[in-house]
């Protein structure tokens, strides 16, 4: 029996009690940080470094807008694109540098800052003056500020000078904020004079240009950003940071048009950044999500064990997983298993609803919360957070699930085949299985991986017998028994189709799901009668037979004259020889005519 995860590690204190988690909680608003309005883990630059991963892009990243704000020019950008996945952390890394840049030196008492300033070749954080433009909170036409004793602002440029320098930066703007213009690079000259380090963050850039393309605001902003990012490079120690998302989905040609725009001019002067690879995921998830400390010692004897497992079925799991090196693949990615995180970076990463870092994070919050809590209770648990955990009778948890498949129709098909019902069939099938495969659960956690390992980006995709047994694979599990539930699943789920060894979950009703519906349509007593009549067709009268009386379906014993002629009686489809009251009744119409004698 090998030690539960929850036992070894600690999830963070929300996790841990229970507390709602709404999917806010994984999407930072930077200009919410800026105001102070943001959740304490993103506000407080302590806990927001302790909890942030820093991923070899990320610190590169952030050591080079250090040195650029420090003076440095050698091999150093003055802008900066960021190009990551809606969800792929680029406000995450625009609200590190934001706390970076205000820190200054006393930056240095946060975790990871020595190492960064060490890959800048820095002393210490330089203290910069910051701004933040956030396109998705910011209203043109109600302005910001005017009845708080500030000035009203009404444009971008009018919001940064404002936050640049106070009401004598926003003197040098306001006619071009009255009036919507953007202004030129003497007015930036003077607005950022170069004696300060300065960074600019922009984020949500195309959501304000969408919003505002019919007031000519769009094409002003478009202005000043053409001339902010033509500017910089000529200054010591300006840095902007502009974030725009890596896909064009669900923009309208108008869209597409202003990303192309930006693009160009970004790509012309500045340096595109990707934030984070897939390597990077299971550490960065175990920051967010645990009070990850380090591998625990006691995981040793668990790693061990899957390793073994590993090596002795090697040749019954997919070609793709590094069998050989399961055991430091296994070391990064516990208290999950392997395939847990790994579906997301081969199936799900081009659903067009999933948000890559944000939605994974926000799963499995939920995922590590339920599980730590039915563990303790059951004072048990399993040894990895594998996919065929996944607590899908967890309403808020499948709601979480479903909104990045993007596809409500699944809901149906989760509470139909997998769990969510008390009739749901992998739920009924374990109830009826041997103790090995009940006390594993083991249908429903086949089922579980099939849903997702069957429903990501991929045209065609299914989950691979090979897949499965990976998924579901743990110490002391007879691999053939896999095979079993994946069978017993198959010829009683209503959604899931098999071609050879591929299976797939789907919002199309397989033949099972056919058949039972129409078996629901058809009243009982319509199946007896059409029954009694082809029965009684089959004893129709023929040649051989003409001299028999056809006695069908007597309920009386007077329904079969008391005459001397052969009689043939034919019982009801309904009754069978081997039951009881059959036979009895058969000895009654041969012996009785109602209350008399035969």
């Amino acid at each position: 029996m090998h030690t539960s995860w929850h036992k070894l590690v600690t999830p963070r204190e929300d996790l841990r009690t229970g507390r709602p988690l709404d999917a806010s909680e994984f999407a930072v608003h930077l200009d919410r940080v800026r105001t102070g309005q943001a959740p304490e883990v993103y506000r407080d630059p302590a806990q927001f470094f302790e909890r942030t991963y820093l991923t070899e892009h990320l610190a590169d990243f952030a050591a080079e807008v250090l040195r650029r704000l420090s003076g440095v020019h050698v091999a150093t950008s003055a802008v900066f694109h960021l190009t990551t996945p809606f969800g792929g952390g680029k406000t995450h890394a625009l609200t590190l540098l934001y706390h970076l840049a205000r820190g200054g030196p006393g930056a240095l008492q946060w975790h990871g800052v020595p190492e960064l300033l060490q890959r800048a070749n820095l002393a210490r954080p330089p203290q910069a003056d910051v701004a933040v433009f956030v396109g998705t909170e910011f209203d043109s036409i109600t302005g910001r500020g005017g009845g708080d004793g500030t000035p009203l602002r009404r444009t971008p440029w009018g919001e940064i000078a404002w936050q640049l320098r106070g009401e004598a930066g926003f003197r040098l703007v306001a006619e071009h904020d009255r009036q919507g213009t953007a202004p030129g690079n003497d007015v930036l000259e003077r607005l950022i004079p170069g004696d300060r380090p300065t960074l600019l963050l922009m984020d949500e850039l195309l959501n304000y240009v969408s919003r505002y393309r019919k007031q000519g605001l769009a094409q002003q902003l478009y202005n000043f950003i053409h001339a902010l990012v033509r500017w910089a490079p000529g200054k010591d120690n300006v840095v902007v940071v502009v974030a725009l998302p890596a896909s064009t989905l669900e923009m309208n040609e108008e869209d597409e048009a202003d990303y192309e725009r930006y693009k160009k001019v970004l790509d012309a002067v500045g340096k595109a950044v990707t934030l984070s690879g897939e390597a990077d995921t299971a550490e960065i998830i175990r920051r967010r999500l645990f009070e990850w400390s380090g591998l625990p010692e006691a995981a040793a004897s668990t790693i061990d064990a899957y390793k073994r497992w590993f090596l002795q079925h090697r040749q019954q799991l997919p070609t793709w997983f590094p069998v050989d090196t399961a055991e430091r693949t296994l070391a990064k990615c516990y208290p999950f298993h392997p395939s847990l995180l790994s579906v997301f970076e081969r199936k799900w990463q081009s659903l067009p609803h999933f948000q890559r870092t944000r939605g994974v994070l926000r799963m499995l919050a939920l995922w590590i919360a339920h599980g730590y809590r039915t563990g303790w209770e059951r004072d048990g648990g399993e040894p990895l957070i594998g996919l065929g955990t996944a607590p899908l009778d967890e309403s808020i948890f499948r709601d979480a699930v479903i909104e990045q498949l993007g596809e409500d129709r699944l809901r149906a098909v989760v509470e139909a085949d997998i769990i969510g019902r008390d009739d749901s069939h992998a739920l009924r099938l374990d109830d009826q299985a041997a103790d090995s495969v009940r006390e594993r659960h083991l249908h429903r956690k086949v089922a579980t991986a099939v849903f997702f390992e069957s429903n990501g980006g991929q045209l065609h995709t299914a989950a691979t017998l090979p897949e499965v047994r990976l998924a579901v694979g743990e110490p002391d599990l007879e691999i053939g028994l896999v095979e079993q539930c994946l069978e017993n699943l198959v010829e009683n789920c209503y959604y899931l189709t098999a071609q050879g060894q591929r299976y797939r979950f789907s919002i199309r009703p397989n033949l099972n799901k056919l058949l039972a519906d129409r078996q629901a349509s058809i009243r009982d007593e319509d199946v007896r009668a059409r029954c009694r009549t082809v029965v009684q067709q089959a004893f129709g009268r023929t040649a051989s037979t003409r001299d028999v009386e056809r006695v069908p379906f007597p309920e009386r014993t007077t329904d079969v004259p008391d005459t001397p002629v052969l009689k043939l009686v034919v019982l009801p489809p309904e009754m069978t020889a081997r039951d009881g009251e059959t036979t009895e009744w058969i000895e009654r119409l041969l012996r009785e005519h109602g209350s008399s004698a035969r």
